[in-house]
């Protein structure tokens, strides 16, 4: 059986946001919502949850409850919530301007979770510890009550960012009753100002177990589900077909003046700068080395495509296969949300009764997993 988690990383815009943020995030994420179940998809929401906790720290109690609000509702009607962490949030700084518009100031080298103590060991896992533990008591005292199955049992990192100090990180959640980790996108080798991936020698296989060495299965780790990928050599046409794709989003957005609802913080060390010609040159230079991410676009054929050439690299027939689809509510369109229709309608079409999307709790069920993580 093929499973597909569709997924999302709920979160604000990590530089700052030009509008509110029930603009930025809540509005967005209830037309993705709603595309889900015109379709009959469940979604899962990777919630920023450190995020939450900064703003009500800081006397901010809006934004915060109007998340919960929407956790709950998505919850009593059949989606998923799940833990995504961004640690500088805990040392953020938050900087209101007007209409509602704010900046973040915050320490990046506080952006990844390995990088909060810097020589490692117990001090960090301990650290990984409170804030995963915190964050699984948070989402599980705000959703038991409305479904007793519920569980907190699922992590994407910030960034994806779960290096350095991998071993410290993945021992932290499974001491706090973590089972799966969606943060991997197989082939990815990224640097930028604030962060460091290297997914480059990842299991070359669907699913995994990983620990301490991310290039090897690890009979006592948590069970990778993740971000479907075509490797560096393996999706270059598609990158170059999305990249184009991209940049025509971008100039029609412009030409509608429709503006993003914020900006970044990431970019990358080898052309610093922003801009239209700087930002083609980044996306070049990563078609060259990079790999392919299912992420929600405007083209459902380029994503299609992708997903069938994974499917007949890492399916057998046999062996049950689970991959995730990303996509982040605050960088949403009505062109990628009808892609996101048509994409899931070829799927069907393709693959029938053999491919279902389900949540991360049911994936849990379904490969039978239970704290700590094992075969």
């Amino acid at each position: 059986m093929i499973y597909i988690l569709y997924s999302n990383d709920y979160e604000v815009y990590l530089g700052g946001n030009f509008y509110q943020e029930k603009k930025v995030l809540i509005e967005t994420t209830e037309r993705v919502l709603s595309t889900c179940e015109t379709i009959g998809i469940p979604m899962t929401l990777f919630c920023d949850l450190l995020c939450l906790w900064r703003y009500r720290e800081l006397g901010y109690t809006q934004f915060p409850d109007l998340v919960d609000l929407q956790l709950k509702r998505s919850i009593k009607t059949g989606h998923d919530i799940q833990m995504h962490i961004h640690p500088h949030w805990l040392r953020t700084e938050i900087i209101y301007g007007p209409n509602g518009s704010c900046k973040y100031n915050f320490d990046l080298s506080k952006f990844l979770l390995g990088n909060w103590i810097s020589e490692g060991g117990a001090a960090l896992q301990k650290f990984c510890y409170d804030v995963f533990l915190l964050a699984k008591q948070y989402l599980e005292n705000l959703l038991s009550p409305l479904n007793p199955q519920y569980r907190c049992l699922a992590f994407r990192a910030g960034g994806y960012g779960i290096q350095p100090y991998t071993k410290e990180i993945f021992q932290a959640l499974r001491d706090a009753g973590f089972l799966i980790d969606s943060s991997v996108v197989p082939g990815m080798v990224s640097f930028t100002n604030v962060n460091k991936i290297d997914f480059s020698d990842v299991p070359n296989k669907g699913n995994y177990f990983l620990f301490s060495d991310l290039t090897q299965d690890s009979e006592k780790g948590i069970f990778e589900i993740p971000i479907l990928a075509l490797r560096p050599g393996e999706g270059n046409w598609l990158m170059l077909k999305s990249f184009i794709q991209r940049s025509l989003t971008r100039f029609l957005l412009k030409k509608k003046k429709q503006a993003r609802l914020g900006y970044s913080i990431q970019s990358t060390d080898e052309t610093p700068g922003s801009g239209f010609l700087k930002q083609i040159q980044r996306e070049i230079k990563a078609i060259h080395r990079g790999s392919f991410m299912l992420e929600l676009i405007s083209d459902s054929r380029v994503m299609f495509d992708a997903t069938q050439y994974y499917i007949n690299r890492y399916y057998d027939g046999e062996k049950d296969l689970y991959f995730s689809l990303s996509c982040h509510s605050k960088s949403i369109t009505s062109e990628s949300l009808e892609a996101l229709k048509n994409f899931h309608r070829r799927l069907e079409k393709k693959y029938g009764s053999q491919i279902k999307a389900i949540t991360f709790q049911e994936a849990s069920r379904l490969i039978n997993l239970t704290t700590p993580a094992t075969h």
